[in-house]
């Protein structure tokens, strides 16, 4: 045991070295300093301990795999040096894999079973792995403690990948992945997520404009523990192969379809809507359908986070408007109010702000939400880079008082 972990703690240092990434550049030797507590369970002033210690590098240095250094007229050790031409010797004594042969490993692990994803952020994951594996030697830190994980990992990665945007429930992917429906949740799911949330840009920028759990995280991935529900009110008919849903007839409350029935809805008959209201916050479209909405309006919950099935939905609402109904979008005026309308002008290229104006926040600033200098010159930067010009005239409101506005604002009018 004791042999081991001396070898160990010198395979740690020399892995942290020159010796490692540049062999022949560094003439420092890899060694375990003693008066430098490199290894504090060396007690030379307990004689039991310290001649235990002793024999085990006795041990190693008569094997060829270290040498040691001894204060000067006594039995202590001073220093243990590691013997950079027996590395093999010593990765197998300690049950340890070469950071080169890992690194290679893990390399033709992921290229290979990764070869041909299409999804972005999946290959660029494939792409970093495989990079700092070929010119650093690093490799993910759990790679280091085997390969399962990494197994598992490329194993989701894949059936995602082959899924191509469609949705899937946490267990049914569970089960395709490793024919059972609690693995992923309980063994793969959080660093899945960190990869997902470090590569994919869309969900960074999904997760900064809301507080968004590991769950709604794999809801917009696709991926979920339950179905969502989607909630509208006012005019209009959803048609599925199996008839017809009245809006109107859950007036003023209105409908929550969940999000595994999209696929069932055939269309949408808006003939008579003459206009279509999203609405990011959940507390303003309650009392917008019971205190606003027009016999000739249909409001649609939006929710801030928009899964692929959710941008489905969207998108039979889209296909079933006519040329003339106009398409508003309600948020807050902040950059992520701002990066919601963008996402959602993909769907509906016609769509306008509502009560997000320039003048909004001028009427609305001294209830606003105070901002650091920090989120500021995020605003600055996105003026300056002609980004949102839409809401050019709300973002120089915000910079000129120092705030932004938050939806909830407008019910106290």
């Amino acid at each position: 045991m004791k042999q081991e972990l001396l070898l160990s703690r010198l395979l740690d240092k020399y892995e942290k070295s020159k010796h490692l990434t540049q062999p022949g550049a560094s003439g420092r030797r890899v060694m375990l300093q003693i008066e430098k507590h490199e290894l504090p369970e060396y007690v030379y002033e307990d004689a039991q301990v310290r001649d235990e210690w002793n024999s085990a590098v006795g041990k190693l240095e008569a094997q060829g795999l270290v040498s040691a250094q001894w204060v000067s007229g006594r039995p202590v050790l001073s220093r243990v040096v590691l013997n950079l031409d027996r590395l093999a010797e010593c990765y197998s004594l300690t049950g340890r894999t070469h950071p080169k042969e890992l690194a290679e490993m893990v390399k033709e692990k992921v290229a290979g079973k990764l070869a041909d994803v299409t999804t972005d952020w999946v290959g660029a994951w494939r792409d970093d792995v495989c990079r700092q594996a070929q010119e650093t030697l690093r490799v993910p830190s759990y790679c280091k403690n085997g390969m399962l994980l990494l197994d598992n990992l490329l194993t989701a990665l894949r059936m995602y990948d082959s899924l191509q945007g469609e949705a899937i429930t946490m267990r049914a992917f569970s089960n395709q992945c490793f024919q059972n429906t609690k693995t992923f949740e309980r063994e793969v799911r959080r660093e899945f997520l960190k990869i997902a949330l470090e590569y994919s840009a869309g969900l960074m920028e999904a997760k900064e404009q809301s507080e968004m759990g590991e769950r709604e995280q794999l809801a917009y991935l696709g991926i979920y523990a339950r179905p969502e529900l989607y909630e509208l009110s006012g005019h209009g008919i959803v048609q599925t192969g199996k008839g017809t849903i009245c809006v109107d007839a859950a007036s003023p409350y209105g409908l929550a379809l969940p999000s595994s029935g999209v696929d069932a809805i055939q269309s949408f008959h808006l003939a008579g809507v003459r206009r279509v209201v999203f609405i990011e916050n959940k507390t303003n479209y309650d009392e917008f359908i019971l205190s606003e909405l027009q016999p000739d309006e249909l409001a649609v919950f939006h929710g801030g986070c928009s899964s692929p099935q959710k941008r489905k939905f969207f998108a039979k609402i889209a296909s079933s408007l006519h040329k003339q109904t106009q398409v508003v979008f309600w948020a807050d005026i902040d950059l992520g109010g701002f990066q919601m309308f963008e996402q959602l002008q993909e769907i509906f290229p016609s769509l306008l702000p509502m009560r997000m104006a320039g003048e909004d926040v001028a009427a609305h600033h001294t209830t606003g939400l105070e901002r650091s200098e920090t989120y500021l010159n995020r605003v600055r930067a996105a003026l300056r880079e002609g980004r949102y010009p839409l809401f050019r005239r709300a973002m120089e409101q915000i910079l000129k008082y120092g705030v932004t506005i938050e939806q909830e604002v407008f019910l106290a009018e």
